[in-house]
């Protein structure tokens, strides 16, 4: 096979490479030098994020963004983002402005959802603006935080050009996903050149490649850079917004392949959440629910952090109570409405016994309160079995836990009680271990040898009518006076197909007729061997247009295009031959 020219093989400049996590619940940035990866890979400089009081101090910050009344400028971010909203609420002055919190979700798509750069997103209170501008905004804030703390030690002395910044995505987004936030960044100044898209679970299968990470009397007595070559290993990364799951085998030198392609759903923290508020209106009801959602705005995010804050610290012990602080004003919302004192509701409602309410302090029942993740924790232990039952996988022992989601006690229990047999790996800081892989696969992108597809990827091609073997519907007369077939499928790879980090794949060749320039149509399906580009679960992803530098107006024109399936993204190289003219592009998948 030709190895193009990749990502892999611009690694010489890079003396400082930067990671930005932009998180459904959670965000932040680590960086490290080209000196310090070389003498310990697993070095990284994170932030460590306060809330306002200076009580709270963790590796990430809310994905939460304050965006001036401009639409186009950011106010805050993070906690600082949550604490400005709430002072802007304190003086009436919150209705110029716009809050958006979790909003990475709405790039959650599949083969076949729709993704377009003109798309908007609401804020927490209905407002849309342009998503591309909210996901731009939000990671220049990181980057620029983030270089603001490494520049101390670095000006004068590494150029622009010798920074690369890796931005990290779940491995079961769509390919127009992964472009989406691709333009994002760019939006947000950082060149093409100077960027990469890393997997989240591969980013952070790679740090715990390197690193010791047992701990005495901790589940699972493994050593995930001690394991042998050839051993596979389950990555379930699990984050707020989707739980990604992903089979790896270990290589030679810390590298790793994927032996079985990402796949999961939205079954993440915020699952759980939802099943908090639907709680809260099964108690008081829908319509004073959102009476308080949208009238009590302060008292609904500090509901909504100190959930959080139960979330992460809830047990499956039954015999226990989770209390947490209930707003008065929900509680003086519902007597209102219902001319009902609420805490006389409860003791005569089916939570009686398992909720109570003493002033503004709701003490519920660990079995109530372990029950809000019963839909999340059965989703994620139904799908890992089911990727277990591949018969291919049967030698499968260990299980690496990684993400925010991954430290909750109630999902490891489920996790490792499900799977006998299988040791579970949970890593020191798993939220943060994302952040400090990428920047090992910043550094050295072929850490990552090989990948599997998940589609079977190919393009709309006219060849020559075949009398008895295509139907007449798709007979049509060519510009070359030929008679062709419409619409066959070209298939480029299949799904499941094992693919080099860096090789092309299959190269095939275009023509256009008499034109300037011509449009290729890419096309994905799930099945191996679609024949045609309209058959059932076969759909189009992409475009790409190739246009031509000069006027030869030609009766043909020909177009090598090879394509590379190797990396993160599907990267093309075209070869005029009428010119010999070469260049690298990419596919358009969002229209």
């Amino acid at each position: 096979m030709a190895v193009m020219a990749s990502d892999s093989q611009k690694t010489t400049k890079r003396l400082l490479v930067g990671a930005i996590d932009l998180g459904t619940t959670f965000s932040g940035w680590a960086f490290s030098f080209k000196h310090d990866y070389d003498s310990d890979p697993t070095k990284a400089t994170t932030k460590h994020w306060q809330s306002k009081s200076g009580t709270l101090v963790t590796e990430k910050t809310p994905t939460c963004a304050l965006v001036n009344p401009d639409g186009k400028t950011l106010k805050a971010f993070g906690y600082d983002a949550e604490n400005e909203y709430r002072e802007l609420l304190d003086k009436g002055e919150e209705d110029n402005y716009f809050f958006f919190k979790r909003f990475k979700m709405k790039l959650y798509s599949k083969i076949g959802k729709d993704l377009k750069r003109d798309m908007t997103i609401e804020d927490e209170f209905g407002r849309p603006l342009l998503a591309a501008d909210v996901f731009g905004m939000s990671i220049k804030f990181l980057v620029d935080d983030m270089l603001n703390n490494a520049g101390k030690g670095i000006d004068g002395i590494i150029k622009p050009s010798e920074i690369h910044l890796v931005v990290t995505v779940p491995a079961i987004w769509s390919d127009a996903a992964k472009q989406f936030m691709r333009e994002a960044a760019e939006k947000a100044g950082i060149s093409k050149e100077r960027l990469t898209i890393a997997l989240e679970p591969e980013a952070a299968s790679l740090y715990c490649r390197h690193v010791h990470i047992h701990k005495p009397g901790e589940i699972g007595n493994v050593s995930m850079n001690k394991l042998p070559i050839g051993t596979k290993y389950i990555v379930v990364d699990a984050g707020g917004g989707t739980i990604d799951v992903t089979v790896h085998e270990t290589g030679s030198e810390h590298t790793l392949r994927e032996v079985k392609p990402a796949s999961g759903g939205d079954w993440g923290g915020i699952m759980i959440d939802k099943e908090f508020e639907n709680l809260l209106i099964r108690i008081v009801g829908q319509t004073v629910f959102e009476k308080f959602k949208h009238e009590e705005k302060e008292d609904w995010i500090d509901m909504q952090r100190e959930f959080e804050s139960r979330k992460r610290e809830t047990t499956v012990d039954s015999d226990g109570k989770t209390g947490m602080r209930i707003p008065a004003s929900l509680i003086d919302l519902y007597n209102q409405d219902s001319q009902l004192d609420l805490c006389t509701s409860l003791a005569s409602s089916q939570y009686d016994g398992l909720i109570e309410l003493r002033r503004d302090k709701m003490k519920i029942s660990n079995k109530v309160f372990v029950q809000l993740f019963d839909k999340s924790v059965t989703k994620t232990i139904g799908h890992l079995k089911s990727v277990l039952s591949d018969g291919t996988l049967k030698d499968v022992r260990v299980l690496l836990m990684v993400g925010g989601y991954s430290e909750s006690p109630v999902l490891q229990r489920a996790v490792t009680e499900a799977l006998s047999g299988i040791k579970v790996v949970i890593p020191v800081d798993a939220s943060s271990v994302v952040l400090r892989g990428a920047l090992i696969y910043g550094h050295n992108p072929t850490s990552i040898s090989e990948r599997i597809l998940k589609y079977t990827y190919g393009i709309d091609i006219a060849p020559r009518f075949r009398e008895g073997v295509h139907p007449e519907s798709k007979r049509f007369e060519g510009p070359d006076h030929c008679i062709r077939c419409a619409n066959v499928f070209g298939k480029f790879v299949t799904t499941g197909q094992t693919v080099k980090t860096g090789e092309t794949q299959k190269t095939k060749k275009c023509c256009a007729y008499r034109q300037a320039d011509v449009l290729v149509k890419i096309y994905a399906s799930e099945r191996e061997d679609p024949v045609y580009c309209d058959d059932d679960g076969c759909l189009e992803i992409g475009k790409l247009r190739i246009a031509f530098d000069d006027e030869n107006n030609t009766s043909m024109r020909e177009v090598s295009l090879s394509m590379l399936f190797g990396g993160t993204e599907i990267t093309v190289e075209l070869e005029d031959k009428c010119t010999g003219k070469k260049k690298i592009t990419t596919v358009d998948f969002l229209g």
